[in-house]
Parts: structure tokens; C-alpha cells; sequence
């Protein structure tokens, strides 16, 4: 019989537990919407928190997922071992205070051995150690023998792990993992002292936490009033055991990746070991940074984005060592929607967003990556050589700045430091790894406040419910004041003139910041008091006033009337349905490639982060102008409309990339020119836009592109003070305002001319300069090198140099350092018969990036610059050490 296909095994897992009382629901996305206090999503319980307090919303005691998970702790594991990987999906089922043990168990059991027909006999199951009641119920009701039941520790079978000993404090509760046996008959590890089941023959597939105590500040667990049930499958080594695999990545969830890349490469996956190794790795980092991306991770500098650019540059590393020297990965974003794409239609609908955002990162890792040779170069430019067996002082912290900073390479950091007479301090960069390890542990536990109440629940806690939304048609409402909420999400029975507090009222018509619209500001008035709103979000359904009191007093329960600012909300409308304009024109212009990589619409004006490679002309930019302007001309109805999702995507409406949707979602159709999903406020047509104006075009991150633009009385605006600068400039040049360009361009001609003549009156006598050059001249075996630095020589005059100087000194490597208006200048010439030993490109390449900027050029000439003019002693230093490298120097 064939083996149950990945999408097989979740469809059946979901059906089943569906079949047992459960409601499906959809996975979260990667990025939690509500939980400050996860990066990612790292498990399906992850979502249900407040439920899990009883507290929560959702009208289930029983629900089943397939989640998207990512955990980075093991991150230097993935692709070393069978089962580590960053990106996998976790089959779960859950019960909030509804059943527990004796009916968990044994569905557990049902589904592996009956749905997924794994024999009985390759299955052990592990439970804690004080667990009696899930020992019986193994044994007795499912009818396992005593023989594959395993008890462990706290470390091993309690969440979180540890808990009873060491905390948190809050829920907790013993778990049973149930493994599969692959050398099913032999004997079973001696019991006695046993800790742990040997990975080499047992892999754990799936995990059934029992939540029944409340850790108390003293280490006593009292029994929860609500037992909950959070299980876990994965469903990658599920697929690897039913599939019979050796390991995950050898299942049909990864073989297209491998196979891709031994086309790609030439050498097919299983021909070596280390480029298996690199293979498995990408397979798992595409799999990571295409889910992130389409859920609205984008790679930055900070944060969760951080971690994506991390993830992706690794595998970017390891393609370049693999051969592949130009961008490779943004192309498997397609076999990630093609394997993935039916359980999660996001990737389908991000995929030009993903290969944009990819190929760009690619692009700019390969100027990293000779940053970080610049770097080693700097390094040991200044580090002192050890003695004897002594390793390099500082490089084993160093080395892992490179690796952690830079993807760097370890493996290369060590063989070039071998190849200059240095020894990498292994052990002060295992220290280094461990504590980075450590930190990333820290991060994705279970910390403290896990269980924290959210001011959600406290409200709830009052018995206050969420109120209407009454925003998209009226602006004022007269309403009651339900909670004021202090420093501290502490409830406050009344808040005085001065205090900043966040209100909540039983009705608004403030909309609360979302789906890049801000948050609306406004007022709110009592009979005792007012308040100024300056922003409003939402949080489960609330809508929280960000407010500061301005007069009198306010107390929980009076009266109320929110007032919405009217002259903002105006504005901020015609920019948000501008936006919807932008993208659709920007979209007919440069092309279907182009999808929303953020916004922000605000009363001032609208910014739009868009997915574009290069950067729009002037032209197109016009034609997007123009096109945008002819739909506000036709003042199209903004038409505003309640669908079901599915509905909506067969209508053609276009999901925003970041997004998350329910079941039910509200649509803005602009005629045929847009289609989006959207639940923002809009314009009643586009003619109430008035007029639409780009103000900027600019680069935000590889791939990713930013416009602003103004509408309405903005773009009035904009256009008056334009006019104004026109006529200053007509006043200070003494023309009509028609001829300022051409007189602009009068004065040019005429500066162009001066700079000229006056370059030609300071030029250097290179004669002379060639007299200061030749004692610098260093000679060894035949060959000639030169450092020169020579203060305001301009790059054509140290060509002009260098290449007399080479007639002199045949042949000869020559440096020029000159130091211009702050900047440094790099000339290096290199005589044909050394660019084996030296290439005047890379060694520019090398030195600009040591002072902050860049070039390039020839084997035999190249120029640079850098900004850094203070490390041009540095740059110096290392240009003599590359002079060393490469036996031109003693």
C-alpha cells in the first residue's frame, strides 16, 4: 500500500479529531497577532492562551489544528540531524476544561495505530514519573504491556519542562510522548537509570500535555478547577516514519527541494556528505523564510526580522559554497507553494512579494559576505601571531561576530587564519555559540508570564463584552464609559485632568489602528469630565482609547459621547482609498510582480511599501500618477461589502500581504480598476479623493520599495508651496519662471567650465610626485610594490601615476590612499604578470569596505572610496598585510 502522504496525514488527523468533537480551525499565522511576548509562533496551543485561563471567546471546548511553528534554538543543528528544523507544522488537538486523560489517550493511540497504521508493536509511549493515572490508562484501557511504558523525570515528561522544581509558576501539568520503535523486537533499554529513550532507535511523534496543576509560589502544585489537554504531533517526522525514511528530509516534504538543487549545482543530493549537509540545511531555510515573508516577516535589522535574515543568509552561505555564486533561493519559493500552497493559500498569494524580498537579500549577501572578508582582513591586519600552539588572542570572539553578524563561515575564518600564520581560539568561540544558544533557549521558553491576563480578559473578568464598531457610517455616539484602564492594565474606578489612561466604551466610532490605517483621535466628554483620544487599537475584540484627560474627572460606567475628529478621519479616508489606487496603478505599470509589502495611511499623507527589483523611472512614476488621477476623475463608488472569504478570493479580490482574515471579510471594490480586501474606512467615491500627488520614491530593503504621496487638501498644499519655491527661485535668478531650468542649466555649463580651469591650474606636476613615490618602493624576488598617500590627488592623476610608476618598476603593485573633501580615495594597479599572485579589484574591494564604502574594477585596475577618512591607518595596514599575503613584501 503507498505510505499516507504528508497532506494526507493532516487532512486525516483533522478529520479525525473533527469526527470526535472537535472544531477545526486554521493555523495562526507565524507572526502572533496579540502576544507581545513570542517573536514567532512556536506551537499550536500558542493561539488559545485565554482559553486555556478560561477566559477566552471562542465558543469551543474542543478544537484541531495544523500550525505553522519556527524555533530557533537548534538552528546550528538543522541539517546535521535527522528531525532539527526551524520551519514545521504541529498537528495539535485541544480541550479547555472539557475532556482529559481517559479520552485523550486513547484517540491518540487510534490515530496512530488505526488512521495512520502504524503496528502496535513499534510503538513505546513515556509518561512523568508520578503519573499513575496515565500509567493506568495505557496499560489498561489502551492495553499496552507495562514493558513499553517509560516513566522520566520532570526534564523529560513535565511542561513546562522542569516546572515542578524550578517553575514558572502558573499551569502546568505532566506529559506522555509517544515514540516510534524502529528496531521493533529487540530488547527494550534497561529501565534502571535509564533518562531519556536513545534517539538512535526511538523518535518521539507526538506529545499529549495533561495541564492540571497551578504552580504556587512555594513549589506546591494545586490542582487546576479547569484540566486542559495540549497535544502536539510533528508532522515532518510523522511523514518520515510512515514514508520509512531515514530521515525528515528524505521525505516527499523536502526531496523537490534537494532534487532542485542537485540540478542547479550539478552534483546530486546524496553524492557527498558536507553538500548534503549544506542541501538539507537550504531545504529547511527556504521552507523558514518563505512562510515568514508571507506572513509579513520581512528581513531587517531587529526583531523578528532579524532572525528571517538570519535564517535566509545562512542558506544563501551555504549556496555560495555549493557553487552557486549569483541569487538561487528566491526560486524555490515556487516549490514551497507547489508542496504547500493547497493547506496554506497565503504562499500562492505572497509568491511574488517572497521571490522579490529573497532574490534582493541574495543580492546584498554577497556584498556582506566580502564585508566579512574585509573584516577577517581587518582583524588580522592587527592581531598579534601566537606562539608555539597558542591560538590568536580575541578570535574566538571575533569569529563569532562574524558567524552571528555576517553568516560568516567558520570553517573559512579558520582556514584563513591557518594561511596567515594565525589559530583560531575554537574553544573562546564554542563559549561564544553556547551563550548565543543560551539566550535564543531564554527567548522561546516558557517565561513567567505566558499566562499573563491580557486587559482582555481582566475586562472580562468585570463581565464587559466588546462593543459594536458603529465607525464606517457615523462619527459621534452617545454611549457609556464600560472601564478606564490605568498604568499596569490596572482597572480604574475614575481618572483625573492629567492622567493618560486607555478607555473603553460600550459602542465606538473610532476606528482602531489596523490594515495600516491609524487609529483615530477624537474626543471623549462626560457630564464631569473630557479627554483628548490620540490613538485607538484593538485588542480581542476590544477598542482601547488611548486618551489623556484634559478636564475634570471621568468615571467608569457615566455616560459617554465619543466625538471622532472629523477633519482627520476625512483626510486619512482619501489616503486609504488612494492607496488602494496606488497599488492597482503601480501593479498595471511595472507588473503583477508588484504586491504590498506594507503601509501606513495617516490624515498627512499615505506611505506604500511595494515589491519592485529595481527603481521606477520617472516616467512610470508620471504614468502612475496619471493613472491614479484619471480613476479620482471618474469618481468610481467605493463599494464597501461583507463576504465570506472563499467568496471573496473567487471574486478576484486580493488578500494584503501581512494579513490576517477570518471567515467573514469586508471588500472594497473601486469599479474594475481594484479589487482588495480591506477593512478600513473609505471615501464614499473616488472623486472625494480630489487630487493625488507622489512626494518621494525611495529603496526601504532588498526588493522592497517605498512611495509616499499626498491627497486632497495635502496635494493642494503641495502645489502651493512648490509655486512659492518657483518664484523664489525666478526672484533670485532674474528670469520669468518659465527660463529657471534653462538658466539652471547656464549656471552648470558655466560652473563645469571654472572647476575645469581651476583643475588644470592646482594639477599636480606627476613628475614631482613620481620623485616622492620611488623611495617608497619596496622590492622582493624580482617584484615591486607601493603604498602612497597623497592628500587631494585626484583619482585620473594617480592612474596617471601608478602607470609611470610601473614603467619605472616593472613590474610593480601600487596603492594610492588620497583623502578628498572627507572621503578616502583607493587606486591600485597591478602589472599583468602579478594578477595571478594579487587582483587590484579584489584588494579595492577589501580596503573601501574596511572604510565604510565600496568599488571595484579589473584584475589589473581598480578604484574605490570610503567614507571612513579616520581608519585610514587601518586601511594602510591592511593593504600591507595583503602586499605580504601575496609575497610582494618581506
Amino acid at each position: 500500500m503507498k505510505p499516507l502522504s504528508a497532506a494526507e496525514i493532516r487532512s486525516r488527523y483533522l478529520k479525525f479529531f473533527e469526527q470526535n468533537g472537535h472544531q477545526v480551525m486554521a493555523s495562526d499565522s507565524l507572526v502572533p497577532a496579540n502576544d507581545p511576548t513570542l517573536l514567532f509562533t512556536g506551537a499550536g496551543m500558542n493561539q488559545f492562551k485565554d482559553m486555556f485561563l478560561g477566559k477566552g471567546t471562542l465558543p469551543y471546548k474542543r478544537i484541531t489544528t495544523s500550525q505553522k511553528c519556527l524555533r530557533v534554538p537548534d538552528l546550528d543543528n538543522v541539517g546535521f540531524t535527522a528531525r532539527h528544523h526551524t520551519f514545521f507544522e504541529m498537528l495539535g488537538n485541544f480541550s479547555f476544561g472539557d475532556y482529559f486523560k481517559k479520552e485523550c489517550i486513547p484517540w491518540i493511540w487510534a490515530f496512530f495505530k488505526d488512521v495512520c497504521g502504524i503496528p502496535a508493536e513499534q510503538m513505546v509511549v513515556t509518561i512523568y514519573q508520578d503519573d499513575d493515572e496515565a500509567f493506568a490508562i495505557w496499560t489498561k484501557q489502551v492495553g499496552l504491556h507495562p514493558d513499553k511504558v517509560f516513566r522520566f523525570g520532570e526534564k523529560e515528561n513535565f511542561w513546562p519542562a522542569e516546572a515542578p522544581s524550578k517553575g514558572p509558576n502558573g499551569p502546568c501539568g505532566p506529559c506522555s510522548e509517544i515514540y516510534f520503535d524502529s528496531k521493533p523486537g529487540q530488547p527494550y533499554p534497561d529501565k534502571k537509570g535509564l533518562q531519556s529513550l536513545p534517539d538512535d532507535r526511538f523518535t518521539e511523534v507526538g506529545n499529549c500535555v495533561f495541564t492540571q496543576f497551578d504552580r504556587q509560589a512555594d513549589g506546591t502544585l494545586k490542582p487546576l478547577p479547569q484540566q486542559n489537554i495540549d497535544v502536539g504531533l510533528g508532522l515532518e517526522r510523522i511523514a518520515a516514519v510512515l514514508q520509512g525514511a531515514k530521515n525528515n528530509f528524505e521525505t516527499e516534504l523536502f526531496r523537490p527541494y534537494l532534487e532542485h538543487l542537485g540540478h542547479r549545482t550539478g552534483v546530486p543530493y546524496g553524492k557527498d556528505s558536507k553538500r548534503d549537509i549544506r542541501m538539507r540545511r537550504i531545504a529547511d531555510h527556504a521552507r523558514a523564510v518563505t512562510f515568514c515573508i508571507a506572513d509579513g516577516a520581512l528581513p531587517s535589522n531587529e526583531g523578528r526580522g532579524y532572525v528571517v535574515r538570519k535564517i535566509l543568509r545562512r542558506a544563501a552561505r551555504d549556496g555560495y559554497e555549493l557553487g552557486l555564486q549569483q541569487p538561487f533561493l528566491f526560486e524555490l519559493v515556487d516549490v514551497v507553494g507547489k508542496l504547500m500552497g493547497d493547506a496554506y493559500p497565503e504562499l500562492r498569494d505572497n509568491a511574488g512579494q517572497c521571490r522579490a524580498v529573497i532574490k534582493g537579500e541574495e543580492e546584498n549577501f554577497l556584498v556582506v559576505y566580502r564585508q566579512g572578508m574585509a573584516r577577517l582582513d581587518e582583524f588580522l591586519a592587527t592581531a598579534t601571531k601566537p606562539a608555539g600552539g597558542a591560538h590568536t588572542a580575541g578570535s574566538g570572539e571575533f569569529a563569532f561576530q562574524l558567524h552571528d553578524t555576517y553568516g560568516f563561515p567558520i570553517d573559512i575564518t579558520q582556514k584563513v587564519m591557518e594561511e596567515r600564520g594565525h589559530r583560531l581560539d575554537e574553544a573562546g568561540f564554542e563559549t561564544a555559540m553556547e551563550a548565543q544558544r543560551q539566550r535564543a533557549r531564554a527567548s522561546m521558553a516558557t517565561a513567567d508570564a505566558v499566562f499573563t491576563a491580557s486587559v482582555a480578559v481582566k475586562l472580562r473578568d468585570q463581565r464587559l463584552q466588546p462593543g459594536p464598531f458603529t465607525g464606517y457610517h457615523d462619527r459621534r455616539a452617545e454611549t457609556k464609559l464600560q472601564a478606564i484602564v490605568g498604568d499596569g492594565d490596572v482597572l480604574l474606578p475614575r481618572a483625573q485632568a492629567g492622567q493618560k489612561v486607555v478607555l473603553v466604551a460600550a459602542t465606538t466610532p473610532f476606528y482602531a489602528q489596523g490594515g495600516g490605517q491609524v487609529g483615530d483621535r477624537g474626543t471623549i466628554t462626560t457630564a464631569t469630565g473630557s479627554a483628548e483620544v490620540t490613538n485607538t487599537t484593538a485588542l480581542d475584540g476590544f477598542h482601547l482609547h488611548h486618551a489623556l484627560v484634559q478636564h475634570g474627572q471621568l468615571e467608569a460606567g457615566q455616560p459617554a459621547v465619543l466625538q471622532v475628529d472629523e477633519a482627520a478621519r476625512a483626510a486619512t479616508e482619501r489616503n486609504h482609498t488612494a492607496t488602494h489606487l496606488l497599488h492597482a496603478a503601480l501593479k498595471r505599470v511595472l507588473g503583477d510582480h508588484v504586491s504590498q509589502a506594507g503601509s501606513e495611511v495617516a490624515p498627512e499623507r499615505l506611505r506604500f511599501d511595494y515589491t519592485q527589483p529595481e527603481k521606477p523611472t520617472v516616467e512610470q512614476l508620471q504614468r502612475v500618477e496619471d493613472l491614479v488621477n484619471g480613476e479620482i476623475l471618474r469618481a468610481t463608488e467605493a463599494l464597501a461589502v461583507v463576504r465570506k472569504l472563499d467568496d471573496a478570493r473567487a471574486a478576484g479580490f486580493m488578500a494584503l500581504f501581512g494579513e490576517k482574515y477570518g471567515e467573514q471579510v469586508r471588500t472594497l471594490q473601486l469599479g474594475e480598476f481594484s479589487k482588495e480586501l480591506c477593512g478600513g474606512t473609505h471615501v464614499r467615491n473616488t472623486g472625494n479623493i480630489g487630487s493625488f500627488r507622489i512626494t518621494s520614491e525611495t529603496a526601504v530593503a532588498a526588493g522592497t520599495r517605498r512611495l509616499e504621496a499626498v491627497t486632497g487638501l495635502g496635494a493642494l498644499e503641495l502645489a502651493r508651496q512648490e509655486r512659492q519655491q518657483l518664484a523664489a527661485l525666478s526672484t533670485a535668478l532674474k528670469v520669468p519662471a518659465a527660463k529657471v531650468v534653462d538658466r539652471v542649466s547656464e549656471l552648470g555649463d558655466e560652473l563645469k567650465k571654472v572647476r575645469r580651469e581651476l583643475e588644470k591650474a592646482l594639477a599636480p606636476d606627476l613628475d614631482v610626485e613620481l620623485g616622492k613615490l620611488r623611495p617608497l618602493v619596496s622590492s622582493k624576488d624580482g617584484v615591486h610594490s607601493v603604498i602612497y598617500q597623497r592628500p587631494g590627488l585626484q583619482s585620473k592623476d594617480a592612474q596617471e601615476l601608478l602607470r609611470r610608476a610601473q614603467k619605472a618598476h616593472e613590474p610593480l603593485v601600487g596603492i594610492v590612499f588620497s583623502i578628498i573633501d572627507g572621503e578616502v580615495h583607493i587606486i591600485v594597479a597591478v602589472s599583468p604578470a602579478l594578477t595571478g599572485r594579487i587582483k587590484a579589484g579584489d584588494l579595492v574591494k577589501n580596503l573601501a569596505g574596511l572604510l565604510g564604502g565600496g568599488g571595484g574594477g579589473r584584475p589589473d585596475s581598480a578604484q574605490g572610496k570610503g567614507r571612513s577618512a579616520e581608519r585610514l591607518a587601518e586601511a594602510v595596514a591592511a593593504a600591507e598585510t595583503a602586499l605580504r599575503a601575496a609575497g610582494l613584501r618581506a
